[in-house]
C-alpha cells in the first residue's frame, strides 16, 4: 500500500455529528489518535475541546483537551489525561458534587 492511501486509512473523523467543520484535530506524533469527540467548539471565537482516546508509547489513556487558535492554527492550551477508570471516577465525583450549586 503507499503512503497516500496509507494515510487515508489513518483519518480519524469526529464522533459528534454537530460538528460540521473539516479541521484536522491538532494532536502530533507520536501521539496516535485512535478516536476522538469534540465537546465544543467555537473557531470565531478560538476555542476547541473534545474528548479523546490516543496512544502514546503503546499505552491507551482518554485525555480532555482544550485548544486555542492562533492565527490560523490550533494550539493545545489543556491536556487532562485519564490513566484509568479509578482517575476519570475522582474528577466525575467531585465535578458531580458540585453540579446542585450551578444554575
Amino acid at each position: 500500500m503507499d503512503d497516500a492511501a496509507n494515510n487515508i486509512q489513518n483519518i480519524v473523523l469526529d464522533e459528534n455529528p454537530n460538528v460540521k467543520s473539516n479541521d484536522r484535530l491538532p494532536i502530533q506524533a507520536p501521539i496516535k489518535v485512535l478516536r476522538y469527540k469534540t465537546i465544543k467548539k467555537n473557531s470565531s471565537l478560538g476555542w476547541w475541546s473534545a474528548i479523546v482516546l490516543v496512544e502514546d508509547h503503546d499505552k491507551k489513556m482518554v485525555c480532555f483537551y482544550r485548544w486555542r487558535k492562533k492565527g490560523n492554527e490550533w494550539k493545545r492550551d489543556k491536556k487532562l489525561p485519564f490513566h484509568s477508570r479509578a482517575e476519570w471516577h475522582a474528577v466525575k465525583d467531585a465535578v458531580e458534587s458540585f453540579m446542585d450549586q450551578v444554575a
